[in-house]
């Protein structure tokens, strides 16, 4: 009984920590590539947030958000602006799992309950390097496979389709 009052505890404090981290990370990297956030998009970012947690997706964005940190440092080269199923997040685009150009043309958030239901999510890079991508995860030892011939990634609850852009 003690142990698993333990692996409780332990499993409580694993996702406050996650909880922590995503609205830490999320908070700061809004304010290095925007600025101070305007009310509007501070309650953008914690609707935002509070779902994301509410559908218990802190882990698999933190680690999505070091898939892509790792593919960007190894390989020098980020995922393609403005495309994806990250794109309308505000919190991929905090945390650098997406890219938008212009903040000001940030208009609709995304519904994280249709991206979980859809369960694989397009992460878009250039049509030369995509393959490269997919052997520098398979390098690092990232949960990879294929999905009607398309390289995925697959983490907790959510999948990452590898797609190129032609």
């Amino acid at each position: 009984m003690a142990n698993k009052k333990d692996k409780n505890r332990k499993d409580a404090l694993k996702r406050k920590s996650a909880i922590e981290s995503l609205k830490f990370q999320t908070r700061w990297g809004f304010e290095k590539h925007f600025g101070t956030p305007s009310s509007l998009y501070s309650v953008f970012l914690e609707t935002e947030l509070d779902y994301i947690i509410e559908l218990e997706l802190q882990e698999d964005l933190l680690s999505i958000k070091r898939f892509i940190d790792d593919i960007k440092s190894g390989l020098c080269v980020e995922p393609i602006p403005e495309l994806g199923d990250f794109y309308h997040s505000l919190v991929a685009i905090s945390l650098g799992i997406s890219q938008i150009a212009d903040i000001n043309k940030f208009c609709i958030p995304t519904p994280w309950d249709e991206l979980l239901n859809k369960k694989i999510l397009s992460i878009y890079y250039p049509d030369e390097i995509r393959n490269q991508v997919v052997e520098y995860a398979k390098e690092k030892n990232y949960n990879t496979s294929t999905y009607l011939g398309q390289p995925i990634v697959k983490f907790n609850q959510l999948y990452i389709k590898i797609s190129r852009k032609i």
